[in-house]
């Protein structure tokens, strides 16, 4: 087993692990579509986009929250210095998953003529549904087996299965489809990369949990049952909760305003994998120390790793803001260019409340996850009400701005809640900073773009205009202390003198 020193010094690098592996799963996945859309008909391509929706709705379901308490239990054992219990509790949550994962396989087979029929309005597609049910079998298991790799905190080793899965799961896809040219080819070339994926972790968890040994107190079914069920119960509000405002957009407005509103909803939500890594690291980081009894350093934990996102966050989010008309054009073209407002507004106000993602792990790190359906709920409402309050009079402006108010809803919920738990801290300063220079950033690539024009060419001389401003106006107010360069680079082996010094000159002078 690593030292506790070693491995606060490499946690660091294990970041950086995460987040590669996130640009490769989010940038294959955008590979793929722009593939899809000149491999096949536009009929065809939006089956494809209905066929990961209903995989995703049915893992929603029958993953059971399963993933979430893998890395909960893992890493609370592993917190109380009880390793064969970290055992106990894979084997029972990998039971579970077996049998969770062949209930939605069937659920899936057996719909499929009626799912065919709801989603996609023909039967002619309920063969291709039958071969997701493969695919959904394999997701679910492999989001099981994930949870517990990162709950034994494998971060580096989490991160590069992802690469190579997610690699293999688009492009050999892409692959299959194009040499036989069909659908069928396609979900068999995603079924393929996901069991690649289940093999390669199931292989790899197993050598590592050999290796625990000794008597050990596993946990209740109880338990386990009561931490997970929530998680399914919120995750499947929080689903409607996310498009809510789109369905209320194609029932008031029209389709081609669905289609617009859309694509800014892509751009939208590709930013989120920059919190990614965060709650990957900091949800079994959490249940460690809940593990160990220290709530007082989940609290400080939530206060610097929030600052941090947040400082990553805001400034990328109100560069696209400033950069939405040339964004929605470049990847939509003119007819699209009434989606850069409700682009630009979605952006302000979800970097309000981006601290919600670290709330999220602070409080399901302390088994408090029944907190979720609250949050969910009050999300829930808060997308249909502003939905079907604003679109009438404001369109797509009035859509956005009901997206926006699920993040805040969610943000409150959580907040209050972590409050009483006593998890929470922030550092309202660092904050206030970082958004006085986000926003100066925000003015400068505005006007920029108001006297250059929005011509393409010129795109990357806004973004490093953006990039130097921030970074400048991060050194005028003194964005991080001294201490907090030093933490930051504490989190780097002494031999990544590259990474640290960039780090040192960037942003942390």
């Amino acid at each position: 087993m690593e030292t506790a020193s070693h491995h606060s010094r490499s946690i660091g690098i294990d970041a950086l692990f995460q987040y590669t592996g996130s640009g490769v799963q989010f940038f294959s996945g955008m590979i793929f579509y722009l593939i899809i859309v000149r491999m096949f008909s536009t009929s065809s391509v939006g089956a494809i986009a209905l066929f990961l929706a209903i995989i995703g709705l049915f893992q929603v379901v029958f993953s059971f929250g399963l993933g979430t308490a893998a890395q909960h239990f893992t890493s609370y054992s592993i917190g109380k210095g009880d390793y064969a219990s970290a055992a106990r509790v894979f084997y029972k949550i990998i039971s579970f998953g077996f049998a969770v994962s062949i209930a939605g396989f069937a659920a899936l087979f057996l719909l499929s003529p009626v799912i065919s029929l709801i989603f996609l309005h023909s039967s002619y597609y309920a063969a291709l549904v039958r071969l997701l049910s493969i695919v959904l079998l394999g997701n679910i298991l492999f989001s099981i087996l994930n949870g517990t790799l990162l709950g034994l905190q494998n971060f580096r080793l989490t991160a590069f299965i992802n690469i190579v899965i997610w690699i293999f799961y688009y492009f050999g896809s892409i692959f299959l489809a194009y040499s036989i040219h069909s659908l069928n080819a396609l979900i068999a070339g995603w079924s393929i990369g996901i069991f690649l994926g289940v093999g390669i972790e199931l292989f790899l968890i197993l050598k590592l949990l050999s290796r625990f040994k000794g008597q050990t107190n596993a946990v209740s079914n109880q338990s386990l049952m009561k931490y997970s069920f929530p998680v399914v119960l919120s995750g499947l509000i929080s689903y409607g909760a996310a498009y809510a405002d789109r369905f209320v957009v194609a029932g008031l407005l029209n389709l081609s305003s669905l289609g617009v509103y859309n694509l800014a909803l892509l751009v939208s939500s590709a930013i989120g994998f920059i919190a990614v890594p965060f709650n990957n690291i900091l949800m079994p980081k959490f249940s460690e120390l809940f593990g160990k009894g220290e709530r007082a350093a989940i609290s400080l934990n939530v206060k610097a790793s929030s600052l941090l996102l947040t400082s990553f966050y805001v400034p990328a989010a109100l560069g696209i803001a400033a950069l939405s008309p040339i964004v929605i054009e470049l990847l939509g073209g003119s007819k699209y260019a009434a989606g850069a407002l409700p682009l630009a507004i979605i952006m302000f106000i979800s970097s309000l409340f981006v601290p919600a993602n670290i709330l999220t792990q602070a409080i399901a790190s302390v088994r408090k996850t029944k907190i979720f359906i609250y949050s969910s709920g009050a999300a829930f409402g808060a997308n249909i009400g502003f939905s079907y309050l604003l679109i009438p009079y404001f369109g797509l402006v009035g859509a956005a701005i009901g997206f926006s108010s699920v993040t805040a809803a969610t943000f409150s919920i959580l907040y209050f809640y972590a409050r009483r738990e006593n998890v929470v801290s922030f550092d309202l300063s660092g904050t206030i900073k970082i958004w006085v220079a986000s926003l100066v950033m925000f003015a400068v690539v505005y006007v920029l773009v108001y006297l250059f024009g929005k011509a393409l060419y010129i795109l990357p001389f806004y973004i490093t205009a953006g990039f130097f401003v921030y970074i400048l106006m991060a050194r005028l107010l003194g964005l991080f202390k001294k201490e907090d360069k030093e933490l930051v680079l504490s989190l780097f082996p002494a031999d990544y003198t590259r990474i640290r010094r960039i780090i040192s000159l960037l942003i942390l002078h």
